[in-house]
């Protein structure tokens, strides 16, 4: 039986490469469907990668700090059979390989073996004795161990962008988050410590070296050197021609041109990977999607006080329902009655979807994130808050499932806690559409007497794929939230 390619998965609607952060599994393991085997870094979080086959991880094809494509195999499952017949041929290959040829040396790159240092020294003395060689093998035995710590080094995402930025070596930092995870604070501590002042003579010490090679070329006598300098001679003689003198406008125009571009460069920001990652998909959404809008005012009086009763009897549990575990919980029956609003657009036509799999708007400093409650059509109300408080809790550690960072099917986002009244979100790729709610604010209502009475209201907003689905039937979906909203016990009977 053939191995199985485990190949970099595709974790969000743009994502073009991954990272693997740490391999949760060495050669040799059994590994079975569905266990996690990698960790594996996009723009926007850390998620674990799930194996597709069972059997024993024969190869690893990328080693641990490496950046692939993705749709690249970065390793092979397959039984253990094969590993028997197959652990041992790469050794002996490897070998000839390197002794044959060193200009060789470049390659090893692509293959990603730590051997090859280890045959480069041992041929750099052909003719020393057995016991010699011996030990010249020994010594870079020891030293291709010493970066492997560095290749394992676990960092969230925001953590790592912030050691670039400030010329710190995640090597040096002792991480405190969940095993030994390098988190921001442990950045924040260790530039406030001061550890990382000594990164700033590194950056001077190249522009003192820089003239150097300027000398050396000037005093060498290299035949190509020698064959370059008649053609320096002309270009001495061409600004004694008339024809040169005749054009300083153009030359005091070149000079306000380089004089004025420093000054905007200094103001220039550049984008996280994160940044660019929301850019892309954002821009992507609004140019592919026709967006259509409407909403509506929902009387939420009664579901926060049913809200409070729920929450009294989840006590022993150590689950509480929010506002936003509520609306999932009637967007999800909604969804099952208009079930358009859960499907994609594929190549001019429409997928359903079997799954509703119901996205949730997260704003962590490094930017937003999205991540899925998966099989949330098939949760009950408190079953909805458990999977939404865990899903918080590892989406600020960075360690997220594939299928909750792409899999959502409909989203909803939730502005409620920063005191926002209302606003229009923009949909997530390949979803149909997306719910935004405000906050739940005391208003003055005329209700059915004409009489003004103060209720607890809520606006909601939703943005729709005018591709699938038209004004109308947009109409009828939200209003169909609206009136299991205010009509709460048919959220949770």
């Amino acid at each position: 039986m053939a191995a199985t390619e485990l190949t970099m998965p595709q974790m969000g609607y743009d994502m073009q490469e991954g990272t693997v952060v740490r391999w949760l599994k060495a050669e040799g393991s059994n590994v079975e469907l569905g266990e996690p085997v990698a960790e594996i870094e996009t723009d926007k979080a850390v998620v674990e990668f799930e194996s597709y086959a069972s059997g024993v991880l024969q190869t690893i094809l990328v080693e641990e700090g490496a950046t692939v494509p993705v749709g690249q195999p970065i390793a092979l499952v397959g039984e253990e059979a094969e590993v028997t017949a197959t652990a041992p041929a790469p050794e002996p290959d490897s070998e000839p390989v390197v002794v044959e040829a060193e200009p060789v040396s470049q390659a090893p790159d692509e293959d990603e073996e730590a051997h090859d240092a280890i045959p480069l020294g041992a041929s750099s003395v052909p003719t020393a004795p057995a016991a010699p060689v011996d030990s010249v093998a020994e010594e870079p035995l020891e030293a291709p161990s010493e970066p492997a710590p560095d290749r394992r080094i676990f960092a969230t995402p925001i953590a790592r962008q912030m050691a670039s930025e400030a010329g710190i070596d995640l090597a040096d930092v002792d991480g405190t988050g969940p095993g030994g995870r390098i988190v921001k604070e442990d950045i924040a501590q260790f530039v406030a410590s001061g550890a990382a002042a000594p990164v700033e003579p590194e950056v001077e010490a190249p522009v003192v070296v820089e003239p150097e090679p300027v000398v050396v070329e000037e005093a060498a006598v290299v035949a190509e050197v020698v064959e370059a300098e008649p053609e320096i001679e002309p270009e001495v003689e061409a600004p004694s021609e008339p024809e040169v003198e005749e054009s300083p406008v153009a030359a005091e125009v070149e000079e306000e041109e380089e004089a004025v571009e420093p000054e905007p460069d200094s103001d220039l920001i550049p984008l996280s990977r994160m940044r660019q990652q929301i850019a892309r998909v954002t821009i992507r959404s609004k140019d592919e999607k026709p967006h259509f809008y409407v909403n509506t005012d929902v009387d939420m009086t009664e579901a926060m006080a049913l809200r409070g009763q729920i929450n009294d009897a989840l006590a022993d549990r150590g689950v509480r329902a929010t506002v936003n575990d509520l609306i999932i919980a009637a967007s999800v029956l909604a969804l099952k009655k208009f079930p358009k609003f859960n499907a994609y657009y594929e190549d001019g036509s429409i997928r359903m979807n079997d799954d509703i799999n119901v996205g949730i708007a997260m704003a962590l400093e490094e930017g937003l994130i999205m991540p899925a409650v998966v099989g949330a059509g098939e949760m009950s109300l408190a079953e909805i808050a458990e999977a939404t408080k865990d899903l918080a809790a590892r989406a600020n550690q960075g360690i997220l499932r594939p299928e909750e960072y792409s899999g959502g099917t409909f989203a909803v986002s939730n502005m409620g806690m920063m005191n926002v009244t209302s606003f229009v979100a923009i949909i997530q790729p390949p979803q149909t559409a997306v719910l935004a709610v405000g906050a739940v604010q005391k208003r003055a209502v005329v209700a059915a007497d004409d009489s003004i009475v103060v209720r607890q209201m809520m606006t909601a907003t939703l943005s729709a794929d005018h591709r699938i689905v038209d004004g109308a039937e947009g109409a009828f979906f939200i209003n169909e939230i609206k009136r299991l909203l205010e009509n709460p016990l048919s959220v949770i009977l």
